[in-house]
């Protein structure tokens, strides 16, 4: 039976109470920010209780992986302080106990929180993404943004054809303001188009053709038609309706690119996406390591202040080096790998080597 010492115990209970405290009262005063900041928009898509609940609960799910970390760094430094100023850690030395082996709760408190941040990018997070997403979009039509200026997207059907569009509601799963090119001479003009429809089903839809004149005119107008000709692939509408972000790390290996040829934007984005969501879980462990030789250091005075400080400083520096080196993976200033790996292993090289040295 893992932990069946008494002090075991009591290590992980101090640890659990200082990072449940945490998260709950962290996380908390982030919906009550937030909810006070949209209320009127949740009031005016008809929000019941049970919507903003789930809303928030999926919300914590996608910024686990940001927040437990914090919360662990956090009970860590607490529990290490009290139990060396209280002299406990002296005392239970004294009786032959290596403070190594008295660190071991820590470690396993870190890893498992690495396990689960682990488990929940595999199968949480994608889908709180999904259902983030439809709610979000629908939330955020309570504000439109007058200047702004979307982006042209563009897939590739399996004719060869093209259809372009300015963007896609995850809430209804369909196209807005779709243009599907036949041809230089043949143009359809789509408000809205249900790709998952069979076969897929057009609203507004406004058919464009070149006359003899050599002039693109409307021939004919329906307010919906079916395309059976419209022929999708579905792998390449997954991805393009879909970020990196929303795939497990499962299915992200699936998509890596092989061979060692020149890769377009999206492979390196998809491949720095999967090595950053391989690191991001290991930052539980560095928040064990990184703090506990400060806080077990024999000390009259520990200033304690600092080393809550430094290094809740120094956690949000190394997610802002993450987030900086997934930028240069992405536009492969370096190769994804050596972006997101070099900082990682120099964080934790220096750190373990630190506390393997107590």
């Amino acid at each position: 039976m893992p932990f069946k010492t008494i002090w075991e115990r009591y290590f992980l209970r101090e640890m659990f109470k200082v990072f449940a405290l945490f998260l709950i009262c962290f996380y908390g005063l982030y919906v009550l920010i937030d909810y006070s900041t949209h209320s009127r928009s949740f009031h005016n898509y008809h929000f019941t209780f049970a919507n903003i609940i789930s809303f928030y609960a999926y919300e914590f799910v996608t910024r686990m992986d940001a927040l437990i970390p914090f919360a662990i760094l956090i009970a860590c430094i607490k529990t290490l302080y009290a139990l060396n100023v209280n002299n406990e850690l002296v005392a239970l030395m004294a009786s032959g106990i290596k403070l190594k082996r008295l660190l071991f709760p820590f470690l396993a408190f870190g890893l498992f929180f690495t396990a689960l941040i682990f488990f929940n990018t595999e199968v949480l997070q994608p889908r709180a993404l999904k259902y983030h997403k439809q709610i979000e979009q629908t939330r955020a039509k309570a504000k439109q943004n007058k200047h702004r200026h979307p982006h042209i997207q563009q897939i590739t059907l399996e004719d060869n054809t093209s259809l372009v569009f300015q963007a896609y509601d995850e809430a209804t799963q369909r196209f807005i303001d779709a243009y599907w090119i036949r041809s230089i001479d043949d143009i359809y003009r789509i408000g809205t188009l249900s790709p998952y429809h069979t076969p897929p089903l057009g609203s507004a839809v406004e058919h464009i053709q070149r006359n003899a004149e050599g002039a693109l005119t409307v021939v004919n107008f329906a307010t919906e038609k079916t395309f059976s000709d419209m022929q999708f692939n579905p792998v390449k509408l997954l991805d393009t309706v879909s970020s990196p972000e929303d795939y497990p790390l499962s299915a992200l290996r699936e998509k890596l690119p092989t061979g060692g040829h020149i890769m377009s934007e999206k492979e390196a984005k998809m491949l720095t996406t999967y090595y950053y969501k391989l690191a991001l879980p290991w930052f539980c462990l560095l928040a064990i390591i990184a703090p506990a030789p400060f806080c077990t250091r024999f000390s009259r005075s520990q200033p304690i202040f600092f080393i809550y400080a430094l290094s809740i400083f120094g956690l949000v520096s190394v997610y802002l080096l993450m987030d900086a080196a997934v930028i240069l993976g992405e536009r492969q200033v370096v190769s994804p790998a050596l972006a997101i790996w070099l900082p990682f292993t120099c964080c934790f090289s220096y750190f373990g080597w630190r506390f393997a040295r107590l």
